[in-house]
C-alpha cells in the first residue's frame, strides 16, 4: 500500500467480542488511554425491522430492547452505560465541547460533534447511512466524534472541529488520527439537483437527469486533508451501509430501521 494513501479496510478485519462484531481502527486500537470502535447491527435482542443491535430509542423499537443493547456494549467494552453520552443528532453543524470536568449535561444534546479530554467518559455517533467519524489527538489525549450526513458534511462539520482542536486544546495536525466508519458509498447515494452543492462536483457523478450520485466519504476526506492531515493518518472503513444492509443499518435500504453505534471514549484513570 502507497503510504501516503489513506488506509481502508473491509469484512476482513472484522472483530468479535461477547457476540458483537466490530471494526477498529489500528492506531487507535494500539493508545492505551483509548476503547473504541465501530459496531454493526448484529449481536443484539431487536426484532426486524430493528434487528438485532439497534441503539436507537426515537425509531419505534422497544424502549427495554434499546437499553438491554446499550447495557450489552457497555458490559462488553469496559464501561458504565451512564458514562455513554449519546447527542441528539440534528444534522447541523453545532459541536458540544467538554473540557477537563464532567459537566452537568442539559437533557437534550442537540449537537451532531462532541469533543473532549474528560477520562471514563464515552461518546457514540449513531447511524444508518451518515458517517460516522473519530479524530483523537494522540498527544494531548482528546478525541472527537462527528455526525457526518449531507447536511453537515455540507456545513463542513468536520473541519470545524478539527479547527477546534486546533483552538481548543492547542491540537498539531501531525499529531491527529482519523477514524471514518461504515456509510453509504458513491454506489447509493443519489441525490437531486436542489440539494447538491456545485463544489461537490469532483466527488460526483452525474447522473444527467438532475440527479448526482455522490462520495460524502471522499468529501469529507478532502475536508480533513484541507486542515492539514496527511492520508496515512486516516482509516476508514469501506463498506457501504446499504450494500451490505445484512451487516449495517440503512435508512436508505429499509426506512424503518435501527441505528448502529460508533463509540470511543477515555479509560478510567487510576490512581495509587
Amino acid at each position: 500500500m502507497d503510504p501516503t494513501q489513506k488506509k481502508t479496510m473491509n469484512r476482513s478485519v472484522l472483530k468479535m467480542k461477547n457476540g458483537l462484531p466490530y471494526f477498529e481502527i489500528p492506531e487507535m486500537a494500539k493508545l492505551g488511554w483509548l476503547r473504541h470502535g465501530f459496531l454493526t447491527r448484529r449481536g443484539g435482542v431487536s426484532s426486524p425491522p430493528y434487528d438485532s443491535l439497534n441503539v436507537g430509542d426515537a425509531n419505534g423499537d422497544q424502549d427495554g430492547n434499546v437499553f438491554r443493547n446499550r447495557a450489552k456494549i457497555a458490559e462488553t467494552f469496559g464501561f458504565e452505560p451512564s458514562r455513554l453520552i449519546l447527542l441528539n443528532q440534528i444534522h447541523q453543524d453545532r459541536i458540544l465541547l467538554l473540557k477537563d470536568a464532567f459537566p452537568d449535561l442539559p437533557s437534550l444534546l442537540e449537537y451532531d460533534a462532541l469533543i473532549t479530554n474528560i477520562p471514563n467518559l464515552f461518546s457514540g455517533i449513531l447511524t444508518a447511512d451518515c458517517i460516522p467519524i473519530f479524530v483523537v489527538d494522540h498527544k494531548k489525549r482528546v478525541f472527537a466524534v462527528i455526525h457526518a450526513g449531507r447536511q453537515g458534511t455540507a456545513m463542513n462539520i468536520t473541519a470545524k472541529v478539527i479547527r477546534r482542536l486546533k483552538k481548543d486544546f492547542a491540537s498539531s495536525p501531525q499529531d491527529l488520527i482519523v477514524g471514518m466508519g461504515p456509510s453509504i458509498g458513491p454506489c447509493c447515494y443519489e441525490i437531486d439537483e436542489k440539494v447538491f452543492l456545485s463544489e461537490w462536483e469532483p466527488f460526483s457523478t452525474s447522473k444527467g437527469t438532475g440527479k448526482w450520485m455522490v462520495d460524502l466519504s471522499r468529501i469529507n476526506l478532502d475536508q480533513i486533508e484541507k486542515e492539514g492531515i496527511k492520508q496515512d493518518q486516516i482509516f476508514a472503513v469501506d463498506l457501504c451501509t446499504r450494500c451490505q444492509n445484512d451487516l449495517f443499518f440503512s435508512y436508505r435500504k429499509e426506512a424503518q430501521t435501527g441505528r448502529q453505534l460508533s463509540f470511543i471514549g477515555i479509560k478510567q484513570t487510576t490512581t495509587g
